[in-house]
């Protein structure tokens, strides 16, 4: 069995979004520097992709110029009183965890994962803070990526 990637929660599900909204093929960001590309496709081209779930720095994060000392030093807006990324994104995984009952350290396949969030995920009290149409596209995108990760499997 090869090793687990370790993904934060968020990142996994921004693939899944992504995928959703139509993007087949993820391209290095020149903007950023992080791995999202190369971790996007493993998850897309392999099911099975065992993930190991993390509220810390992941495989994504690594080599992004944000990411120094361990942590992200990037900020967010619209995100209620949060102004920094690494608080921002520690509340939205363990609101994530929580919700779809799993644990940090956790191993999963992707295509479990997916599942699991279908069933239980409610983006609406994950990304409470973020404004309503931004949370109604990441919801549908999110459910057409689902839907299209599975391609005809049964997810129940």
């Amino acid at each position: 069995m090869n090793k687990p990637i370790p993904i934060k929660p968020h990142h996994f599900l921004d693939i899944i979004k992504l995928y959703g909204r139509g993007l087949e093929k993820f391209v290095p960001d020149k903007k950023y520097g992080h791995d999202f590309y190369r971790i996007g496709n493993i998850i897309l081209n392999n099911k099975e992709t065992l993930l190991l779930l993390t509220l810390n720095g992941d495989d994504i994060c690594k080599p992004c110029k944000y990411f120094k000392d361990g942590k992200c030093v990037d900020i967010v807006k619209n995100c209620g009183h949060y102004t920094s990324k690494e608080e921002w994104n520690k509340v939205i995984d363990t609101k994530t965890l929580k919700q779809l009952g799993l644990k940090e350290s956790q191993k999963i396949t992707a295509l479990e994962l997916c599942r699991i969030a279908k069933i239980k995920l409610n983006v609406f009290k994950i990304w409470k803070e973020r404004p309503k149409e931004e949370t109604v596209l990441r919801e549908s995108n999110l459910i057409n990526g689902i839907e299209k990760y599975f391609g005809g499997i049964s997810v129940r």
